[in-house]
Protein backbone atom coordinates (compact mmCIF):
# COMPACT_ATOMS: atom_id res chain seq x y z
CA UNK A 1 0.00 0.00 0.00
CA UNK A 2 1.41 3.48 -0.91
CA UNK A 3 0.56 6.13 2.12
CA UNK A 4 -0.58 9.94 1.26
CA UNK A 5 -0.93 12.71 3.05
CA UNK A 6 -4.42 11.98 2.85
CA UNK A 7 -4.68 8.67 2.53
CA UNK A 8 -3.67 5.08 1.74
CA UNK A 9 -3.58 3.88 -2.04
CA UNK A 10 -2.98 0.16 -3.19
CA UNK A 11 0.46 0.59 -4.88
CA UNK A 12 0.14 0.46 -8.57
CA UNK A 13 1.93 -3.26 -8.98
CA UNK A 14 -1.63 -3.97 -6.93
CA UNK A 15 -3.61 -2.06 -9.44
CA UNK A 16 -1.69 -4.07 -11.89
CA UNK A 17 -2.62 -7.23 -10.67
CA UNK A 18 -5.94 -6.74 -10.39
CA UNK A 19 -6.32 -5.70 -14.29
CA UNK A 20 -4.24 -8.96 -14.63
CA UNK A 21 -6.71 -10.62 -12.71
CA UNK A 22 -9.40 -10.41 -15.76
CA UNK A 23 -8.01 -11.61 -18.44
CA UNK A 24 -9.96 -14.44 -19.54
CA UNK A 25 -6.28 -16.62 -19.31
CA UNK A 26 -4.96 -15.68 -16.02
CA UNK A 27 -5.48 -19.16 -14.75
CA UNK A 28 -3.18 -20.19 -17.39
CA UNK A 29 -0.58 -17.69 -16.57
CA UNK A 30 2.08 -19.65 -14.24
CA UNK A 31 2.16 -18.34 -10.81
CA UNK A 32 6.29 -17.50 -11.40
CA UNK A 33 5.49 -15.12 -14.62
CA UNK A 34 2.69 -13.26 -12.21
CA UNK A 35 5.34 -10.50 -11.33
CA UNK A 36 6.78 -10.36 -15.02
CA UNK A 37 2.98 -9.66 -16.11
CA UNK A 38 2.55 -7.39 -14.11
CA UNK A 39 5.92 -5.26 -14.34
CA UNK A 40 6.91 -5.19 -17.98
CA UNK A 41 3.62 -3.26 -18.96
CA UNK A 42 3.65 -0.69 -16.62
CA UNK A 43 7.34 -0.05 -17.67
CA UNK A 44 6.04 0.00 -20.88
CA UNK A 45 3.39 2.51 -20.12
CA UNK A 46 5.81 4.40 -17.52
CA UNK A 47 8.63 4.98 -20.30
CA UNK A 48 6.26 6.38 -23.07
CA UNK A 49 4.58 8.66 -21.27
CA UNK A 50 7.83 10.10 -19.69
CA UNK A 51 9.15 10.43 -23.44
CA UNK A 52 5.86 12.44 -24.68
CA UNK A 53 6.01 14.35 -21.34
CA UNK A 54 9.22 15.91 -22.11
CA UNK A 55 8.05 16.53 -25.84
CA UNK A 56 4.12 17.60 -25.40
CA UNK A 57 3.55 18.42 -21.86
CA UNK A 58 0.55 16.83 -20.59
CA UNK A 59 -1.53 18.50 -22.85
CA UNK A 60 -3.70 15.44 -23.98
CA UNK A 61 -5.82 16.83 -26.81
CA UNK A 62 -2.94 18.52 -28.06
CA UNK A 63 -1.01 15.42 -28.83
CA UNK A 64 -3.92 14.07 -30.26
CA UNK A 65 -4.37 16.68 -33.14
CA UNK A 66 0.17 16.37 -33.44
CA UNK A 67 -1.09 13.01 -34.45
CA UNK A 68 -3.77 13.58 -36.83
CA UNK A 69 -6.63 11.73 -34.09
CA UNK A 70 -10.03 13.11 -34.40
CA UNK A 71 -11.57 13.36 -31.15
CA UNK A 72 -15.18 13.72 -30.68
CA UNK A 73 -17.45 14.09 -27.98
CA UNK A 74 -20.38 11.73 -27.15
CA UNK A 75 -23.52 13.16 -24.25
CA UNK A 76 -24.85 9.78 -23.63
CA UNK A 77 -23.82 7.12 -21.55
CA UNK A 78 -21.46 4.49 -23.45
CA UNK A 79 -22.94 1.00 -22.64
CA UNK A 80 -23.95 -2.20 -24.08
CA UNK A 81 -26.35 -4.41 -22.11
CA UNK A 82 -25.26 -3.93 -18.60
CA UNK A 83 -21.84 -3.26 -19.65
CA UNK A 84 -20.85 0.33 -19.30
CA UNK A 85 -17.62 2.23 -20.57
CA UNK A 86 -16.29 5.58 -20.97
CA UNK A 87 -14.02 5.98 -23.99
CA UNK A 88 -13.61 4.19 -27.20
CA UNK A 89 -11.05 4.20 -30.02
CA UNK A 90 -11.68 3.53 -33.90
CA UNK A 91 -8.52 2.56 -35.54
CA UNK A 92 -7.70 1.90 -39.19
CA UNK A 93 -5.18 2.84 -42.17
CA UNK A 94 -7.24 5.71 -43.19
CA UNK A 95 -8.62 7.21 -40.07
CA UNK A 96 -8.34 7.16 -35.73
CA UNK A 97 -11.28 8.66 -33.56
CA UNK A 98 -11.47 9.02 -29.86
CA UNK A 99 -14.81 9.10 -28.66
CA UNK A 100 -15.61 9.96 -25.41
CA UNK A 101 -18.72 9.65 -23.39
CA UNK A 102 -19.53 12.90 -21.55
CA UNK A 103 -22.66 11.05 -19.36
CA UNK A 104 -20.62 8.18 -18.26
CA UNK A 105 -17.36 10.16 -17.46
CA UNK A 106 -19.23 12.55 -15.01
CA UNK A 107 -20.60 9.71 -13.59
CA UNK A 108 -16.95 8.88 -12.91
CA UNK A 109 -16.13 12.40 -11.66
CA UNK A 110 -18.79 12.31 -8.88
CA UNK A 111 -17.65 9.03 -7.30
CA UNK A 112 -13.98 9.63 -7.41
CA UNK A 113 -13.65 10.88 -3.88
CA UNK A 114 -14.52 8.10 -2.43
CA UNK A 115 -11.51 6.12 -2.32
CA UNK A 116 -9.68 9.43 -2.92
CA UNK A 117 -10.53 11.47 -0.26
CA UNK A 118 -9.66 14.95 -0.35
CA UNK A 119 -9.00 14.61 -4.09
CA UNK A 120 -11.64 16.09 -6.22
CA UNK A 121 -11.37 15.39 -9.74
CA UNK A 122 -12.72 17.82 -12.94
CA UNK A 123 -14.86 16.62 -15.92
CA UNK A 124 -11.61 18.10 -17.80
CA UNK A 125 -9.30 15.47 -15.33
CA UNK A 126 -11.88 12.59 -16.08
CA UNK A 127 -11.17 13.19 -19.82
CA UNK A 128 -7.64 13.67 -19.77
CA UNK A 129 -7.28 10.51 -17.87
CA UNK A 130 -9.81 8.33 -21.09
CA UNK A 131 -8.22 10.51 -23.64
CA UNK A 132 -4.29 9.17 -22.57
CA UNK A 133 -5.20 5.87 -22.43
CA UNK A 134 -6.83 5.80 -25.72
CA UNK A 135 -3.53 7.82 -26.73
CA UNK A 136 -1.58 5.08 -26.01
CA UNK A 137 -3.60 2.20 -27.23
CA UNK A 138 -3.16 4.89 -30.71
CA UNK A 139 0.61 4.30 -30.32
CA UNK A 140 0.56 0.58 -29.56
CA UNK A 141 -1.19 0.72 -33.44
CA UNK A 142 0.44 3.16 -35.08
CA UNK A 143 4.22 2.54 -33.69
CA UNK A 144 4.37 0.17 -30.92
CA UNK A 145 2.97 -2.49 -31.32
CA UNK A 146 0.76 -4.22 -28.56
CA UNK A 147 2.15 -4.58 -25.51
CA UNK A 148 0.58 -8.24 -25.29
CA UNK A 149 2.17 -9.20 -28.40
CA UNK A 150 5.65 -7.79 -26.69
CA UNK A 151 5.28 -10.14 -23.82
CA UNK A 152 5.71 -13.57 -24.24
CA UNK A 153 2.87 -16.27 -24.82
CA UNK A 154 1.43 -18.29 -22.50
CA UNK A 155 0.81 -21.94 -22.81
CA UNK A 156 -3.16 -21.37 -23.37
CA UNK A 157 -4.44 -25.22 -24.36
CA UNK A 158 -2.64 -28.71 -24.70
CA UNK A 159 -4.09 -31.51 -25.75
CA UNK A 160 -1.81 -34.47 -26.53
CA UNK A 161 1.15 -33.77 -28.27
CA UNK A 162 -1.08 -30.41 -29.50
CA UNK A 163 0.03 -27.48 -28.03
CA UNK A 164 -1.44 -23.91 -28.51
CA UNK A 165 0.39 -20.85 -27.10
CA UNK A 166 -1.54 -16.86 -26.36
CA UNK A 167 -0.69 -13.85 -25.31
CA UNK A 168 -1.96 -12.15 -22.47
CA UNK A 169 -4.06 -9.54 -23.73
CA UNK A 170 -4.54 -7.57 -20.27
CA UNK A 171 -1.41 -6.36 -20.20
CA UNK A 172 -1.93 -3.60 -23.04
CA UNK A 173 -4.71 -2.40 -20.28
CA UNK A 174 -2.02 -2.59 -17.39
CA UNK A 175 0.07 -0.74 -19.73
CA UNK A 176 -2.59 1.95 -21.13
CA UNK A 177 -2.74 2.52 -17.05
CA UNK A 178 0.38 3.46 -16.61
CA UNK A 179 0.78 5.52 -19.38
CA UNK A 180 -2.10 7.71 -18.32
CA UNK A 181 -1.04 7.85 -14.69
CA UNK A 182 2.79 8.88 -15.64
CA UNK A 183 1.69 11.62 -18.22
CA UNK A 184 -0.97 13.59 -16.19
CA UNK A 185 0.81 13.18 -12.70
CA UNK A 186 -2.05 11.28 -11.21
CA UNK A 187 -1.52 9.26 -8.05
CA UNK A 188 -2.67 6.13 -8.91
CA UNK A 189 -3.43 3.99 -11.74
CA UNK A 190 -6.38 5.21 -13.17
CA UNK A 191 -8.32 1.96 -12.84
CA UNK A 192 -8.52 2.90 -9.19
CA UNK A 193 -11.94 4.81 -10.18
CA UNK A 194 -13.30 1.98 -11.43
CA UNK A 195 -13.36 0.66 -7.78
CA UNK A 196 -15.12 3.55 -6.60
CA UNK A 197 -17.68 3.44 -9.09
CA UNK A 198 -18.47 -0.01 -8.02
CA UNK A 199 -18.16 1.50 -4.25
CA UNK A 200 -20.64 4.62 -5.34
CA UNK A 201 -22.90 2.37 -7.42
CA UNK A 202 -23.52 -0.24 -4.59
CA UNK A 203 -22.00 -3.33 -6.40
CA UNK A 204 -18.99 -3.59 -4.45
CA UNK A 205 -18.65 -2.37 -0.34
CA UNK A 206 -15.47 -0.56 0.23
CA UNK A 207 -14.56 -3.08 3.07
CA UNK A 208 -14.36 -6.05 0.48
CA UNK A 209 -12.60 -3.91 -1.85
CA UNK A 210 -9.83 -3.21 0.96
CA UNK A 211 -10.10 -7.28 1.88
CA UNK A 212 -9.10 -7.62 -1.67
CA UNK A 213 -6.50 -5.13 -2.26
CA UNK A 214 -5.06 -7.30 0.74
CA UNK A 215 -5.59 -10.59 -0.85
CA UNK A 216 -3.86 -8.90 -4.23
CA UNK A 217 -0.86 -8.49 -2.56
CA UNK A 218 -0.44 -11.57 -0.91
CA UNK A 219 -0.81 -13.14 -4.20
CA UNK A 220 1.57 -10.93 -5.77
CA UNK A 221 3.65 -11.48 -2.76
CA UNK A 222 4.17 -15.21 -3.51
CA UNK A 223 4.38 -15.02 -6.97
Amino acid sequence: MMKTAECTLPGEDILAYAELKNDLLFHRIPHSKRRYYVERPLAIGREQALAFKARYGTDVGAICRDRGIRVQLNERKGSIGQIRFRAQIELSAKERIITLYQSSMEELRQCAGVLLPGRSFSLKEVTDIHLAHELFHDLEFTELGYTNKRLDDISSLSLGPLRIRASVTRTSEIAAHAFSRYLLDLPCLPNLLDYAYMIHSGTLSAADFWRQTEIWAEELERS
